[in-house]
């Protein structure tokens, strides 16, 4: 009894032990990555930075958190600010934001607002830090701009997983979003539908999509070395506001100057009423939408159902075509930061 009475003693300053070198390293890093940001020329400030949690946590909290990057103008203030991990999984963390926090653009101030937004990450346990999967939850969230406008999500989760080795292209990446109840912003939603027409909230919106990097998003992702984009595969995005409704389908390869080629397959549903909406919001003329309309009938009949389109899209030469018809530039997808 009296060896079993030691060793749990011993096992118990052992833990304790091993609690105060992990807490104490974590601090050290947190504070280490702070003084960085500040030499590269960061706003890098915190009033406290305090960690908890023994003997099960690395429970680290912020306050008077202000970051910012005078580079790009881009900032962000919140009053308090936590990062929770197991003592004996801290690869693993949950970011915990505040109920209300500052972001700033270049252009504009955004107020965030929220009843619950965290993030769950799950690293790979090496020094690189690989991303295996990330997770944000929504929960009543708002943003308000100093310029005037402010939007809604009442819920939503969005995730991002590595994708499994031998079913996908190395460094693929399954993303998935459901949203419910995302309110467009006002001079928004009345220049496109003054008479009100159509509810005040777009739901549910969906997706489910895997793009392909020629590099792991990893620690030398995070510092600077980000990886490109090289294939989208989007096996369902759909969106639907009101009785309109759209849905897409297909798999783009990106070239090394970010130009999408292959096809998209895009369905949508009510289509004259979404013509309509154009030219109300003035995005197209009314000469325009009756040449459109006399066409995309012809190619609505093909489905059996005049008020459903449904449009292969083909990616070619920095062009979006319909057919053999460019309609417009294609969308260069490589990121700047």
């Amino acid at each position: 009894m009296r060896k079993l009475f030691f060793l749990v003693i011993l096992l118990a300053a052992g833990w304790a032990a091993y609690w105060f070198v992990g807490s104490t390293a974590q601090r050290a890093a947190l504070e280490s990555w702070f003084a960085q940001q500040r030499q590269a020329g960061w706003v890098a400030e915190y009033e406290d930075l305090s960690v908890a949690g023994f003997p099960n946590r690395f429970d680290s909290r912020f306050t008077g958190l202000d970051l910012a990057d005078p580079g790009t103008g881009w900032a962000w203030e919140a009053p308090h600010f936590n990062i929770l991990a197991l003592s004996y999984q801290p690869n693993k963390v949950i970011t915990v934001f505040p109920p209300e926090q500052v972001v700033r653009t270049p252009v504009e101030t955004l107020t965030v607002v929220s009843q619950d937004l965290r993030a769950s990450v799950h690293l790979e346990p090496n020094t690189l830090l690989g991303l295996k999967e990330a997770i944000l939850a929504i929960d009543g969230l708002g943003i308000t701009s100093d310029s005037g406008w402010a939007t809604a999500i009442s819920s939503g989760q969005l995730s991002v997983r590595r994708s499994p080795e031998g079913n996908a292209p190395d460094f693929s990446y399954d993303v998935a979003l459901d949203a419910a109840d995302f309110r467009l912003p006002e001079p928004l939603r009345k220049a496109i539908d003054p008479a009100g027409l159509y509810p005040v909230a777009v739901t549910p919106i969906y997706l489910r999509m895997t793009p392909v990097y020629d590099a792991p998003w990893d620690r030398l992702a995070a510092e600077g070395a980000t990886p490109a984009l090289t294939a989208l595969n989007i096996q369902n995005l759909s969106v639907t506001w009101g009785e309109l409704e759209m849905q897409m389908r297909g798999s783009l390869d990106i070239d090394t100057l970010g130009r999408p080629e292959g096809s998209l397959n895009l369905v949508a549903r009510n289509w004259p009423d979404m013509l309509q909406l154009a030219v109300t919001a003035d995005l197209i003329s009314a000469d325009l939408s009756r040449t459109l309309e006399r066409g995309l009938s012809i190619l609505a009949q093909t489905t059996g159902e005049t008020s459903t389109l449904d449009l292969p899209l083909r990616f070619e030469g920095g062009f979006v075509k319909l057919g053999p018809v460019p309609i417009g530039r294609a969308p260069v997808l490589v990121y700047r930061p």
